[in-house]
């Protein structure tokens, strides 16, 4: 018997520490999902306003909650030197605990922005529920709160409406990615600088935040992606837009799918070729002193649209089109690449690249980056392909009627 007290001693200590799983658990009643969250900088005391979007759950089970006239969200702001901080602070008007392991999207202010992020998503790498998958957006003319205050009309939660926006938009339309919080600390923290999407608001927010804007087949007020949040020494310097912005996702390998409106012999911009594949390769080399980027994208495209006569089955025609498509494809290259020249900032990671393939190189060049950078010269090819005009090769239009 003296023999088996050591042995059930020792299992019962051992049973003691397993079956203790579930000493910190939280009822689901006693939570707050937040779903999505706003950080501005406020102007009198240069605090932080974090603006969280807690799900209503007595609404989130019916469409908009149609069933009991409430939205499916309400929004809690609370300010502090720090963001945990506000996060405690926000205690104060929540109900529950708010819990953070579901948030969709983070969203900061233009204001904050241009003040500097540096240190803005360090919490994001202590917690251990804050995402550093969620993805993040710059409110464009706009303070971040306004942004999820907004209603809208697809999605229940207003905030994976706008990430879903921003994929969709990334995904077929080639001016914005996704980038999350993970990715801009890696951003920060290398060498050069870098990108973030923007959103702008339409119409008037005070309409949007209201439930009964929803009820008619045109919403008074919403959210629309909007360029491109250039950053150099982790601060908003300017906004880059249209041709510019795609050719930045051009050079950065992101285009996963896109439209190009190219030129026929008769009109300008009147054939729609739908890009469906992109490559690009950089390699970077430095010839006396100078910065050369080399750039090969390749891209295959289909014609979907044609606003004039174009004979497509002949071979010359579709030779014609792909030089023009690959003409369009360079101009933008080099756009965006001489406005991020202009202002220094190496938003497409050339730095990094030389970096890691000449480390000897950029020992001697990498302290003066920014200003070997916006002297370098840019080497591009492009190889387009058309590899379908769609369900016909003749428009129904005819010659003489043109």
């Amino acid at each position: 018997m003296r023999t088996k007290m050591p042995v059930l001693l020792t299992v019962w200590l051992i049973l003691s520490l397993i079956l203790t799983g579930c000493w910190n658990s939280r009822e689901l009643n006693d939570l707050a999902i937040v779903s999505g969250i706003g950080i501005d900088l406020t102007a009198n005391n240069g605090e932080f306003r974090v603006t969280f979007q807690v799900v209503n759950p007595s609404a989130s089970s019916t469409s908009m909650g149609s069933g009991n006239g409430m939205p499916a969200v309400t929004v809690i702001s609370a300010s502090d030197r720090t963001v945990f901080g506000a996060l405690r602070k926000a205690s104060k008007r929540a109900t529950r605990q708010l819990f953070f392991a579901h948030s969709q999207l983070v969203v900061v202010g233009e204001s904050l922005a241009r003040s500097g992020i540096e240190g803005l998503f360090d919490i994001f790498e202590r917690s251990h529920e804050l995402r550093l998958n969620s993805p993040v957006l710059i409110s464009r003319n706009s303070d971040a709160a306004s942004v999820l205050k907004i209603l809208t009309t697809l999605e229940s939660l207003p905030s994976m409406g706008v990430v879903k926006k921003m994929q969709n938009t990334s995904r077929v339309y080639g001016e914005n990615r996704n980038m999350n919080v993970f990715e801009i600390i890696n951003g920060i923290t290398g060498e050069g600088d870098l990108t973030i999407n923007g959103l702008r608001l339409i119409g008037d927010p005070s309409d949007g935040m209201k439930k009964s804007s929803l009820e008619q087949s045109e919403t008074k007020a919403g959210t629309i992606m909007s360029g491109l949040g250039v950053f150099k020494d982790d601060k908003l310097i300017y906004w880059m837009d249209g041709p510019a912005a795609r050719g930045t996702q051009w050079v950065l390998n992101k285009v996963i799918e896109t439209n190009i409106d190219i030129a026929s012999a008769n009109k300008d911009e009147d054939i729609a070729v739908n890009v469906f594949y992109s490559k690009t390769t950089a390699k970077v080399e430095v010839r006396n002193g100078i910065p050369v980027f080399h750039l090969h994208i390749r891209e295959e495209g289909i014609i979907n649209e044609t606003g004039s006569y174009v004979d497509l089955s002949l071979k010359e025609e579709i030779v014609k089109l792909e030089a023009e498509l690959e003409e369009k494809t360079k101009e933008e290259v080099e756009l965006a690449v001489r406005t991020a020249q202009a202002s220094q900032t190496d938003i497409f990671g050339f730095g990094n690249e030389l970096k890691r393939t000449d480390p000897a190189i950029w020992d001697k060049v990498g302290k003066e980056w920014s200003t070997a950078f916006a002297r370098g010269e840019l080497d591009i090819q492009v190889e387009a392909y058309i590899r379908s005009t769609g369900m016909r090769l003749k428009p129904y239009m005819a010659p003489e009627k043109e």
